[in-house]
């Protein structure tokens, strides 16, 4: 009976060191596993947020580059803005409907318009708990606002004369206002609402973006309220600023453990962050 005893205790014993070994197996794999994974997320994220930070200095740089030869007058931005303006004017005085259209364009892609929508989705986000989407939404869109305001009496580029009486406007005219509002614009929405296309459908979303953007600048050329560079440093400045803005908010949603691997991660609702 001893001997069966003894037997059985060195069997168990056998067995639990086999449990063991097999758990430390599953645990080591399964580690593995998650250490793979977790890395190649963080190159991913680490690639995209790379990405952001170089289309915000090359917005930075392009439009520092577009002051500073607008300050110094240098002959070929001068001549391609004077040469644009006034082909476009002739143009324009030779096609009526071309100014109208350009008009229409100009107070449907307003930047009050923009503003009051974005704001609205903020205030959605805000009943929904999602306080820092609202923050991230309301700081790009104003303070963006407020930054082409502030650029443009620093700079102190006066405006061309406008033919269209509706679309006179006081004051400066670099960076143009309406570029600035319309880049901003179109690049939160994307980020908003890129999560409910398909592959195909954000390909088409990011086409009618720049389209709608690009429209725009040629609409306030046309209208003679903005030179061709006055519309390009709107359309950097406006991109260089959200690039900034959600590079920081991107970085709280990692640090807060929530989706922030893709653009189209930027519009997922936030999760609840335990207190620390």
């Amino acid at each position: 009976m001893w001997r069966h005893l003894v037997s059985r205790v060195r069997g168990l014993r056998v067995y639990s060191v086999a449990v063991r070994g097999t758990r430390r197996g599953l645990s080591n794999c399964l580690g593995r596993a998650v250490r793979r994974h977790l890395s190649a997320a963080d190159e991913r994220f680490g690639l995209r947020l790379s990405a952001g930070l170089v289309v915000s200095s090359v917005a930075a740089v392009a439009f520092v580059l577009l002051l500073l030869l607008v300050r110094a007058g240098w002959p070929p931005l001068r001549n391609l803005d004077a040469g644009t303006a006034a082909a476009l004017n002739q143009f324009g005085t030779d096609h009526p409907e071309l100014v109208k259209s350009a008009e229409v364009l100009s107070d449907v892609f307003d930047p009050n318009v923009f503003r009051v929508a974005l704001t609205l989705i903020a205030v959605v986000y805000l009943i929904h708990g999602e306080r820092h989407h609202a923050t991230w939404l309301v700081v790009t869109v104003f303070g963006g606002a407020v930054l082409g305001l502030a650029l443009k009496e620093i700079i102190g580029r006066a405006r061309r004369c406008c033919r269209i009486r509706s679309q006179r406007r006081r004051g400066m005219s670099f960076p143009s206002g309406h570029a600035l509002g319309a880049s901003t614009g179109c690049c939160l929405l994307l980020l908003i609402a890129l999560r409910f296309f398909s592959r195909g459908g954000r390909v088409a979303a990011v086409i009618a973006a720049v389209v709608i953007v690009g429209t725009v600048a040629l609409a306030r050329v046309v209208l003679g309220v903005h030179f061709v560079s006055d519309v390009l440093a709107g359309i950097t400045l406006g991109v260089g600023w959200v690039a900034v803005t959600t590079w920081a908010y991107v970085a709280w949603r990692r640090e807060t453990g929530q989706p922030a691997e893709r653009p189209a991660d930027v519009g997922t609702p936030e999760q609840p962050v335990a207190r620390r």
